[in-house]
């Protein structure tokens, strides 16, 4: 039988080659592993593998990301899209699930990679072998948030038709605890963009000891041991690392990262040999994509769910700096977007004109693919009609360009920030308030980190009780299925609200700084409301409805890894094979 789909063997491996590798076939025989230029060329390919994992279609990113309250991939008419991303925004997807068996195998080719480096590094190596069994941790760690229960392989040296076994998510926690409390003096403190050091090991420890009680207890507990231990990894980072908040927002998102103090662990792209995001080709229309100069083909998908557009103050730049939209009515009073002018005319409609020099500058811009309006002018609408009940039309919904976009590249390559220092301070604000001391610190925390983001101070400042606050979120489902699709006349609404949501205050704040980082889905697993429920089972939004089900806190084992490997058992709720 098939072992368990790991791919770690060839030197050839690409950003599609998903080809079946053996648990027993994994031995190198094309290169000599004592010579120091093929075990580079190893190395380098775990990290390349890591990359892959992070921002590969159907990558990390985007199974963060689409089951959020902020992002989604609706059906679009007239285009196509839907099926499983659908599923994952209504959070009833199966085991079948693509997003999860693209992240299980390149994750699982990383870890390969990094277990055969260190099947043949010396011991003398210790700083070759600390970055190896770091990004092995970093891809252990994630696996442990969307799987919690993994096959937890150290080495390449196995018998032949070797299967391994199945931990559970204690153990997963306990060794990646372990191999970043042990690596992390040998990491060093030195800044080398893009690599492990002693700081980024902190900050993963970080994230690991406040998600604790989540791994390993299902929900939030009162057992407060994780809290301490995050607070003391971030307190290090912050008396030692020497990193800063970016003057800007938006400089922490710009193509090239590598001289930016906020950093502290990011995945670098290159539009020649490292191009892999593809965010821009969900965002735009090939209309759409002319006011950035962009010349890859776009294909109309994501949006912002709309509930999340009206939680922004109007006088947060986040909200621009991360979205760019029409315009929207609010108190009688008409906002613009910074990229756009607008005019909203006589007969409703909404006028889009680019302002930011690009190639139609001045000019309205034509988009003959969907002129549901009438109007033939593009203007992204913050309504959208639903995920598939009709669907949405091509104008519908915001669009996510807080990614710096490069004109010259095949498809978007930026770099992507997988840490940074705003995250140290917010996480140590969190830790604070659940600790329930120190309040006003943790205030001041979040205040610091808000203040580039507003022109006066009075509208940064955040105090005690709007973090222990609820959330300013309407959640609720939201949904309109006109038949005809020309009007939002024919709404299904529900009505929750965000004020049963502990510390809801909070968890706005960490999703309007870190909106489309792949921070929002931990956190809404994270928070919980004051029945129980944690925010992502419990609260609906857009097509999503809530639920008592705790199923969806995890993703289900893949398939192709349940028939190729009979010691393993699927999550618990997710029908299929080998189902627990």
């Amino acid at each position: 039988m098939l072992a368990l789909l790991v791919g770690a063997a060839g030197l050839s491996t690409s950003c599609t080659d998903l080809d079946e590798t053996l648990y027993d076939r994994l031995n190198e025989t094309n290169i000599d592993l004592s010579n120091e230029s093929d075990m580079q060329s190893l190395m380098g390919q775990a990290i390349a593998q890591y990359r892959y994992f992070q921002l590969s279609w159907f990558g990390s990113w985007e199974l963060n990301e689409q089951c959020t309250d902020q992002y989604c991939v609706p059906y679009r008419i007239g285009i196509g899209w839907g099926d499983l991303y659908v599923n994952l925004h209504k959070h009833n997807w199966n085991y079948n699930v693509g997003h999860a068996e693209n992240v299980w195998l390149y994750a699982y080719k990383c870890i390969g990679y990094c277990n055969n480096c260190l099947d043949h590094l010396p011991e003398s190596q210790a700083d070759d072998r600390a970055q190896m069994r770091f990004f092995r941790a970093m891809t252990y760690y994630q696996l442990l948030d969307f799987f919690r229960n993994i096959p937890l392989l150290t080495t390449m040296d196995v018998p032949a038709g070797y299967l391994p076994e199945q931990a559970n998510a204690q153990e997963v926690y306990d060794f990646v605890v372990s191999e970043l409390e042990a690596i992390k003096e040998d990491l060093g403190t030195t800044k080398y963009y893009a690599w492990g050091n002693k700081y980024v090991a902190c900050m993963a420890l970080a994230k690991l000891y406040l998600n604790r009680n989540v791994y390993l207890d299902g929900l939030a507990s009162a057992d407060n041991t994780g809290y301490e231990k995050a607070l003391a990894e971030v307190n290090t980072i912050i008396t030692e690392g020497g990193y800063e908040l970016s003057a800007n927002y938006s400089d922490n998102f710009k193509i090239d990262l590598s001289t930016n103090k906020e950093v502290i662990f990011a995945v670098p792209q290159d539009k020649t040999h490292a191009s892999h995001f593809g965010l821009d080709c969900y965002v735009f229309s090939n209309t759409g994509k002319q006011a950035y100069g962009i010349t890859t083909n776009c294909t109309n998908g994501s949006a912002a769910v709309p509930q999340w557009i009206d939680t922004y103050a109007d006088t947060d730049h986040r909200l621009t700096d991360t979205w760019i939209g029409g315009g929207w009515l609010e108190n009688g009073k008409f906002h613009f977007d910074t990229r756009y002018a607008n005019i909203l005319q006589s007969d409703g409609y909404q006028r889009a004109y680019t302002t930011d020099g690009g190639p139609n500058s001045g000019e309205p811009l034509a988009f003959a693919d969907d002129d549901w309006t009438g109007t033939g002018k593009l203007v992204y609408n913050k309504e959208v009609h639903s995920m598939d009940n009709p669907g949405a039309y091509q104008q519908e919904g915001y669009r996510m360009v807080k990614y710096e976009f490069d004109p010259t590249a095949g498809t978007h390559a930026t770099d992507i920030v997988i840490f940074r220092y705003a995250d140290v301070l917010m996480i140590k604000a969190e830790c604070l308030l659940r600790l329930g001391r120190d309040k006003e610190t943790a205030a001041a925390l979040v205040t610091e980190v808000r203040k580039r983001s507003f022109d006066n101070l009075a509208d940064a400042t955040r105090t005690v009780a709007d973090l222990e606050g609820g959330s300013v979120y309407a959640y609720g489902h939201r949904e309109c299925t006109d038949s005809n699709c020309k009007t939002f006349s024919t709404w299904v609404k529900t009505k929750e609200g965000g004020d049963d949501i502990i510390l809801g205050g909070l968890l706005d704040d960490l999703g309007w700084e870190f909106c489309g980082e792949q921070h929002r889905r931990q956190d809404l697993i994270c928070f919980q409301m004051t029945d129980g429920r944690n925010v992502f089972n419990g609260k609906s939004w857009f097509c999503k409805d809530a639920t008592t089900e705790t199923t969806w806190n995890v993703f289900p084992i893949p398939e192709l890894a349940l028939n190729a490997n009979v010691k393993m058992k699927q999550n618990p709720g997710y029908s299929g094979a080998a189902e627990e």
